[in-house]
């Protein structure tokens, strides 16, 4: 579960930081890794300004749409975050393996996490943040 290139956490996080990231290497997994990094080392509600605010500048700047998606992006870290606290896992990779359906089922865990999904009912609209409802993983 390590990119194709075989980044480490701080390498991937520097790359898409800088916006040096090849978009092909913007995937799922990846995002979720990158979550992962900024968690370790912030508190949650920094982590998720920091993911939203590199996320919004890479689709500005590399993907060069504005198909950025605020609510999206929040639940990234905010439901990575509920269960790396439920793990004892000190990586990514372990943490994928304990908890596969942050990899295979992410869709439903944001769905869950909002109440609807977002994904549908954003579709069309400009993004806006807003507000969790309750996690019942």
């Amino acid at each position: 579960m390590t990119t194709e290139l075989n980044f480490t956490d701080n390498e991937l996080l520097e790359q898409f930081e800088n916006c040096t990231l090849p978009i092909d290497l913007l995937t799922h997994e990846n995002l979720l890794r990158i979550s992962w990094v900024l968690l370790n080392s912030y508190k949650l509600e920094l982590a998720t300004h920091k993911n939203c605010t590199l996320k919004e500048r890479y689709y500005r700047e590399v993907i060069k749409n504005n198909k950025f998606n605020l609510s999206l992006t929040k639940a990234y870290t905010e439901i990575l975050y509920y269960f790396m606290k439920k793990s004892s896992a000190k990586t990514f990779d372990k943490l994928m393996s304990e908890f596969p359906r942050l990899k295979y089922n992410f869709k439903e865990l944001v769905r869950t996490h909002y109440g609807y999904d977002i994904l549908k009912e954003h579709r069309n609209q400009e993004s806006k943040p807003i507000d969790t409802i309750l996690f019942t993983f």
